[in-house]
């Protein structure tokens, strides 16, 4: 009897753990992700290149109500670039972990104004428009 209740209740122990740790690295419809070296991302306990994070991230947002992705604190500019392409192709918000905040990444940046134009040439009069010959 007491082999049983010991079996029983490390069997629950077991569930809880694993349910713990099938947990979602998602949190206010925000998908965490962790970089790691190498241009990999860490999520929901799995470690992944771009390319397999994109499909990662394509699901939960079927899955779940998704709305962006975190790079957690450490990231670097090739992975915040990574990040930025795979929110923006799915159509998602892309955000970075900075001392506890969420600060957007990968907005686009507004266009420069073109530069002056110097020694710009007075403005021709307008000639008499020929008509074009006929096409055959």
């Amino acid at each position: 009897m007491k082999s049983l209740v010991r079996g029983l209740v490390l069997a629950a122990g077991m569930v809880v753990a694993a349910g713990a740790y099938a947990r979602s690295d998602v949190r206010d419809g925000n998908a965490m992700v962790q970089p790691v070296k190498s241009d990999r991302y860490s999520i929901d306990g799995s470690t992944m290149g771009k390319a397999e994070l994109f499909g990662y991230i394509s699901d939960l947002k079927d899955r779940e109500e998704l709305t962006g992705i975190v790079l957690k604190k450490g990231g670097s500019d090739e992975q915040r670039k990574s990040i930025g392409s795979i929110a923006r192709t799915l159509q998602l918000k892309a955000f970075e972990q900075v001392d506890g905040e969420l600060k957007p990444i990968d907005q686009p940046a507004a266009a420069p104004a073109p530069p002056p134009i110097e020694n710009k040439p007075e403005a021709a009069p307008a000639a008499e428009a020929t008509p074009a010959p006929p096409a055959h």
